[in-house]
């Protein structure tokens, strides 16, 4: 009995620490007070450690308003310069998203393949977040600036805050914010109504891609 009562409390104390660790729009209002400048995004760029090749671990908790509990994923990315991006979910069920060549690849957890052209409508949201990594890896500010408009305080760490300039994007997505130093950290995804995503990266490393890296850009069914 008293083995059943403590893994209740425990229960309980875990939600509370899940509910706590919820991000909150209010928490970023500082850092969307105002739009960054050019010298500031340029000092950001010097700051990032870039390479052509990068690759690394997310782990993604989703609040979502319909859910009395967040939802848990986590998988590996790999960033190359002459591929594109590689998004692959391991858990809680496999699937990968690939953006090469303005096209999005998605291979779901039964291996079957879809090809989509990324600047689609049905596929703009899905692929955001790849485009995202990809620009900020590359150090590309260029490309965050023509799509959306940024703000920044950097002190030992920096945030980015994004807002949209597309319309329909911006009503899904109100606000997004990078966090980092020499290297991404986290992603927020502030959504409508209280929807949020945090995704938190690690064990990014760089170094050329391996042959089976070479591969998983190249799934089956798709001419190289």
């Amino acid at each position: 009995m008293r083995r059943c009562l403590f893994g209740v409390l425990l229960l309980l104390l875990c939600h509370q620490v899940m509910a706590d660790n919820r991000p909150q729009l209010s928490d970023y209002d500082s850092l969307f007070a105002t739009e960054a400048s050019s010298e500031q995004l340029q000092q950001l760029q010097q700051r990032l450690a870039l390479t052509d090749t990068s690759r690394g671990n997310f782990q993604q908790t989703r609040w979502l308003r319909v859910l009395k509990q967040p939802l848990f994923s986590s998988g590996h990315f790999i960033f190359a310069a002459t591929q594109g991006m590689l998004w692959q979910q391991q858990q809680p069920f496999a699937t990968t998203l690939i953006l090469k060549q303005q096209q999005l690849l998605q291979l779901d957890s039964q291996g079957h393949l879809s090809v989509q052209q990324a600047s689609t409508a049905p596929t703009a949201l899905a692929s955001l977040l790849p485009t995202l990594m990809q620009a900020l890896l590359a150090g590309n500010i260029d490309y965050l600036q023509q799509h959306f408009v940024l703000y920044l305080q950097a002190q030992s760490s920096w945030q980015l805050g994004l807002i949209a300039k597309d319309n329909q994007l911006q009503a899904v997505l109100p606000k997004l914010v990078l966090i980092g130093d020499t290297q991404p950290q986290q992603l927020l995804m502030l959504g409508q109504q209280g929807d949020i995503s945090d995704i938190r990266f690690s064990q990014i490393h760089p170094g050329p891609l391996s042959a089976a890296e070479q591969q998983l850009f190249t799934p089956s069914g798709i001419a190289n």
